[in-house]
């Protein structure tokens, strides 16, 4: 679904196009060549595959198009000699929601007329988008910072714009107080126009988790880094499966992805897992670096791949109902891993648990606390560690005291809380409970899970947390 204003300007064309009697075969001598070039002023680069629009003026019996190459280059012969209106049109200016000012051309006989055209720069486009007169619909932050975000909302089945969708951006903060530096998740909110777009205006340079939630029916957290003076598109897709995360965070949907994984040299990885946000299922890829998942739920998402040797890589997904959508992942950035050890003791239960504990961090699935970093961190409370643990919102828990979990990676926004396990059998209470019974010096590590990535022997539904203590 094209924006208002885009609607507008193809009206416009069509009109021209269709208008009865045009002569579209007249004399040679009496027509002219229109060329030049389109550049994407954001990107500092021409701009490829853009549809250049000559529309007589006043509006007559002569439109005419052309499509620029890798260059941005562009040329209309056989023009007929007038005055005409010269637009363009692109997908970048329709995830923008705006478009390109027009540029007037003479046109004359056996004339060669040439033009430049461009999308806005970022701070021409930031001050369209942000205008006063669309405050009620841009979540705006502090104004000192320098980014936009646009994007629109689709839904799944019929590729309608999505109006009244609720849009949340999370990102992290560092904070100081009398307990040392802490991390702290800021939130803002905006609801989509009629077209189904939405915008934020005023975010600095960073790491950010964007959200769509229309009813029952929600995307994953999506990540997205926006740099400075930048403007981040994002296109969200509300499936109809995902109504069924909200009660259920270990739903299945009906929707199934495939694809590789490989290095940036094109090589495949062998045993990567590969996990969707907001499903139970994972697969491993064979010798050819190809993995396939089924009962998905579809709608846009955050797939993850890991490997040993390698950086997690997070790219989003929109599976669909419909058909099997494909994706390629690549891994390329390698990290260092350790040589083994070999340690000789009698065994225990107690060491069993712990060398799972090991076991698992090496997976890569989910996140570990071990008792070094608690030491380096010196947290006051539980509640104060957490906070330090990236990927983990924490909130103030009722009346003040403890605190409240959102693990990333859980397919709703709700108070849903994570279920709690200490030393290996499910706690009775709740996290604030938990914090207000132990202290941070009695504990040996900490594993925090997903919905997606929980293992069987800690199920939760909205995520689990492991602690062990000395």
């Amino acid at each position: 679904m094209l924006p208002t204003r885009v609607i507008a300007f193809l009206t416009l064309v069509l009109g021209a196009a269709l208008a009865p009697g045009r002569a579209r075969a007249q004399a040679l001598a009496h027509t002219g060549t229109v060329d030049g070039v389109v550049y994407d002023s954001v990107r500092k680069q021409p701009l490829a595959h853009a549809i250049v629009q000559l529309v007589e003026a006043p509006p007559g019996n002569g439109a005419y198009s052309a499509s620029t190459d890798s260059l941005g280059r562009f040329r209309i012969a056989d023009v007929r000699a007038g005055q005409y209106i010269a637009g363009i049109l692109h997908p970048l200016l329709d995830s923008i929601g705006v478009l390109a000012p027009y540029r007037s051309v003479k046109v004359t006989d056996n004339g060669s007329a040439r033009v430049e055209l461009a999308i806005p720069s970022a701070l021409g486009l930031t001050n369209a988008i942000c205008a006063p007169a669309r405050a009620a619909r841009v979540g705006k932050a502090s104004a000192d910072s320098t980014g936009t975000l646009v994007g629109h909302v689709y839904d799944a089945a019929t590729g309608a714009p999505m109006p009244s969708t609720l849009i949340a951006v999370l990102w992290t903060v560092l904070s100081l107080d009398g307990h040392g530096v802490h991390r702290e998740t800021q939130q803002l909110h905006a609801r989509t126009n009629e077209d189904g777009w939405f915008a934020f205006c005023g975010l600095g340079a960073g790491d950010y988790q964007l959200r769509a939630e229309n009813g029952a029916r929600n995307t994953g957290f999506i990540d997205f880094t926006l740099l400075p003076h930048d403007i981040a598109r994002m296109a969200l897709i509300l499936g109809a499966d995902s109504a069924a995360s909200t009660a259920d965070t270990a739903a299945r949907g009906s929707a199934r992805l495939a694809g590789t994984v490989t290095t940036k040299d094109g090589h495949p990885i062998e045993g990567a897992q590969v996990v969707v946000d907001g499903s139970p299922a994972s697969a491993t890829t064979d010798p050819h670096g190809a993995f396939s998942l089924g009962g998905l739920l579809d709608g846009t998402r955050m797939v993850e791949a890991r490997a040993l040797g390698y950086a997690p890589v997070r790219v989003p997904v929109t599976p669909s109902r419909n058909e099997l959508t494909s994706i390629a992942i690549v891994m390329d950035k390698r990290v260092e891993t350790l040589q083994a050890v070999t340690v000789f003791g009698k065994e225990s239960a107690r060491m069993r648990d712990l060398t799972g504990f090991a076991e698992r961090s090496r997976r890569g699935f989910g996140r570990f606390v071990t008792r070094s970093q608690i030491e380096m961190a010196g947290p006051q409370t539980l509640c104060d560690l957490f906070r330090r643990v990236p990927g983990v919102t924490v909130t103030d828990g009722g009346g003040g005291m403890g605190c409240e979990l959102i693990i990333r990676g859980m397919a709703s926004m709700s108070r849903c809380q994570p279920t709690v396990y200490l030393d290996n059998t499910k706690f009775g209470g709740s996290v604030s409970e938990l914090a207000n019974s132990i202290s941070p010096s009695d504990i040996m590590g900490i594993e925090l899970y997903s919905s997606a990535t929980e293992p069987v022997q800690f199920p939760g539904g909205c995520g689990s947390i492991v602690v062990w203590t000395r």
